[in-house]
């Protein structure tokens, strides 16, 4: 069989030609162990098709994908103790994604850990927020059209662990 990624190393461990330390694995999605994490019990998830960017895949594999790293999270969280995890996805090289594959990172996280994800804000011009929102809504209104199915009511899971343990 012919690699999908043509040398993708997420493809490779997909395939079962680059062994990795699988954490969870279904028909469409592996999770594995990080080799150079973040931190300890920082986990990779990743859809065994190759797909570059978030874009690529269907809604339904995207909330697989997304349902799968909630639950990981839940997995991660306890399996090390964390008090919180990120859950992130880089999209396209200038967002910092290192590898042509999608991949969702669950970093488990600790009080200064060092860790660092965010950004400093940037001032936006009144003119120019208007200008944006303006547009931004109208291109929502045109390719965010949910149907009744993709907003079924849910009820909330209850996490495993202590709410006085978490991190707000």
């Amino acid at each position: 069989k012919k690699q999908q990624g043509g040398g993708c190393l997420f493809c490779s461990i997909a395939e079962g030609k680059t062994p990795s330390n699988k954490i969870y694995e279904d028909d469409s999605f592996i999770a594995a162990l990080d080799i150079k994490p973040a931190a300890p019990g920082h986990t990779l998830l990743f859809p065994k098709r190759h797909y570059q960017l978030l874009g690529q895949m269907s809604d339904n594999e995207i909330a697989k994908l997304f349902t799968i790293a909630n639950k990981l999270s839940k997995v991660v969280f306890e399996g090390v103790q964390a008090e919180g995890t990120n859950i992130y996805l880089a999209n396209g090289g200038a967002a910092g994604q290192m590898m042509p594959h999608v991949l969702v990172h669950i970093i488990p996280r600790r009080k200064n850990d060092n860790i660092t994800l965010f950004w400093e804000g940037v001032k936006v011009d009144e003119k120019e927020m208007r200008a944006l929102h303006t547009k931004l809504q109208e291109l929502a209104a045109q390719y965010v059209i949910l149907t009744k199915e993709d907003v079924k009511k849910e009820e909330p899971a209850s996490y495993a662990w202590d709410e006085d343990k978490r991190i707000p």
